[in-house]
């Protein structure tokens, strides 16, 4: 599901630029500084570029759990691999892998949609500016977020615990 979700954000991009193209202006802002002024300028065809940057980052996170399944080695997991872990634990390991590659891309997603959205916006203005301080706040302290919480979830399956109580033995 939460897949499913980031497939319909990359969507929802497409049809938001693919719209939005024919009335723009021909130079619309492309870069914009930390303080948010826009600093750089250039076609709209410059939104696929976005586009294309959220389309490939929800196709790795789709990927991760398959290449999971298949490359157990190749998936790191704080100081372990997936293919350290029994094959039990890997079992309840996998799905885990899976939600917060989910919850990743949704993040993501949400941060490539915003920006599309808000470079849009800024296109019409007389003075361009996007916030940039809170948007990528966000961004870094759910990513650190998800990782912190998924990374000591896998931590307490390495050390043999369930995650729900008691450690099993």
């Amino acid at each position: 599901m939460l897949q499913l979700i980031s497939v319909v954000m990359v969507v929802y991009s497409y049809f938001l630029v693919r719209t939005s193209i024919p009335h723009l202006p021909h130079v619309i802002p492309t870069h914009f500084n930390a303080a948010g002024v826009a600093d750089g300028w250039g076609s709209p065809d410059t939104l696929w570029v976005l586009l294309c940057a959220q389309a490939l980052t929800t196709a790795v996170f789709l990927i991760v759990p398959y290449v999971g399944q298949r490359f157990p080695g190749a998936i790191h997991l704080g100081p372990q691999r997936l293919s350290d872990f029994p094959p039990a634990a890997r079992t309840r390991v996998l799905p885990m892998v899976d939600n917060m590659a989910g919850y990743l891309s949704i993040l993501m997603n949400l941060f490539f949609v915003y920006m599309l959205w808000k470079v849009i916006q800024a296109a019409s203005e007389p003075v361009p500016e996007l916030p940039m301080f809170w948007p990528m706040v966000l961004l870094l302290a759910g990513t650190l977020g998800i990782i912190v919480y998924y990374l000591a979830r896998f931590g307490r399956i390495a050390k043999g615990e369930n995650g729900s109580g008691p450690p099993s033995r």
